[in-house]
């Protein structure tokens, strides 16, 4: 019986390290994945100016996220670079429309988020995009060469602009 027991431990301890060395292996193997370079979401006055003059950005392809007739949000991505989107809805943009949506959020920012523009840039600084929004946070991943990944923008903490939580909504 006692060989039996020594057996039994040495089966128990052999597999014991078998697992170590997978979960070792697993862990090396995706510590050394090449990470996804990352662009930025910065806050600039200029294109914000653009946007509330109404005025579009020629050359650049249209998104929004939200309802079609008062979207959330609105990016122009640059036609040298393609959008890979889950969430950002494309829209043939023209001058009236984007002034419907300027109307309308003027007429609902009582109470409401300010809206700030800027502009997207690309891992290597260049610029990708403008974007117009009330949350001044976002990924911007480059996932293949002119290639672009814009998340869904976010505010303060993590929340989106007027998203409530246990202390009320988000300060504006």
């Amino acid at each position: 019986m006692h060989k039996t027991k020594q057996r039994e431990d040495g089966m128990h301890h052999h597999v014991m390290m078998r697992l170590l060395f997978c979960l070792l292996a697993a862990v090396l193997l995706t510590g050394c994945a090449a990470p996804v370079p990352g662009g930025k979401w910065e806050i600039d006055r200029a294109v914000q100016q653009t946007f509330e003059a109404g005025q579009l950005f020629p050359e650049h392809s249209y998104y929004y996220l939200g309802s079609i007739t008062a979207p959330e949000s609105i990016i122009a991505i640059d036609n040298r670079f393609t959008l890979q989107t889950r969430v950002w809805a494309h829209i043939d943009m023209s001058e009236q429309r984007l002034n419907g949506w300027l109307q309308w959020y003027r007429g609902e920012r009582y109470g409401g988020c300010d809206y700030y523009g800027g502009v997207i840039l690309a891992p290597d600084g260049r610029r990708a995009g403008v974007w117009y929004s009330p949350n001044i946070f976002n990924i911007i991943r480059m996932p293949e060469p002119n290639v672009l990944e814009v998340f869904q923008p976010y505010s303060f903490m993590g929340r989106r602009c007027g998203e409530p939580n246990d202390d009320g909504p988000l300060p504006r």
